[in-house]
């Protein structure tokens, strides 16, 4: 019996101890979320250095949007969007030359997360690319890439706002596709939607 309760009192010093003792607040380390700002200032600089600005939305909407399949390419035939005055400069062509135009969206998990206006020279389409084109399930970028063309970020605006919520468009990339011999072969105009920030930063961008 006083085997027992020695024992008793042993198991119970230590924690009258921890009673007795200072409380210590142990720190956590919780990082903050990103703005919309920086959000979008991260997908910015990945696609200014990106080879492949479709591969790299893709990306994106896996990693920040947890989209686990691929996106959806849809073919826009509803509207013509006119080229912009210096088209021809930029692809160093005459104003004769045929250009072809091509608008597509991508859609995330059945939103649409952005929108291409390619104007492109369709003589230099190879076989192979015009049969991937046809089945209006490829972003023109990737066959282009698959064929060796490559493209060049010209510019790229942020379309945030001072204040207030986030407009339907809150990037505007332009670039260039060329050929492998440098021929410049298509101008596409990028606009990026908010649908690309997660839920919280739409609704608290700032």
């Amino acid at each position: 019996m006083k085997g027992l309760l020695r024992a008793s009192v042993l198991l119970f010093y230590p924690i009258t101890l921890c009673w007795c003792l200072p409380v210590f607040a142990v720190p956590v380390s919780i990082p903050p979320l990103m703005t919309a700002a920086e959000m979008l200032m991260q997908l910015n600089q990945r696609l200014v250095h990106s080879k492949n600005a479709p591969a790299t939305l893709n990306h994106w909407c896996n990693q920040q949007l947890n989209n686990a399949e691929d996106l959806q390419i849809v073919v826009d035939t509803d509207r013509q969007l006119s080229p912009p005055a210096n088209v021809y400069q930029l692809l160093k062509i005459t104003p004769d030359t045929q250009l072809s135009y091509l608008k597509q969206r991508f859609l995330c998990g059945g939103k649409v997360v952005a929108v291409f206006d390619h104007w492109f020279r369709a003589d230099m389409l190879t076989p192979t690319m015009q049969q991937a084109l046809a089945k209006k399930a490829h972003a023109l970028g990737s066959i282009a890439r698959d064929a060796g063309f490559f493209r060049r970020s010209l510019s790229n605006h942020p379309l945030l706002p001072d204040e207030g919520a986030l407009p339907v468009f809150v990037m505007e990339h332009l670039a260039v596709i060329y050929r492998s011999d440098n021929t410049p072969f298509s101008l596409v105009q990028e606009h990026y939607t908010r649908q690309l920030l997660p839920r919280a930063q739409q609704l608290d961008p700032y």
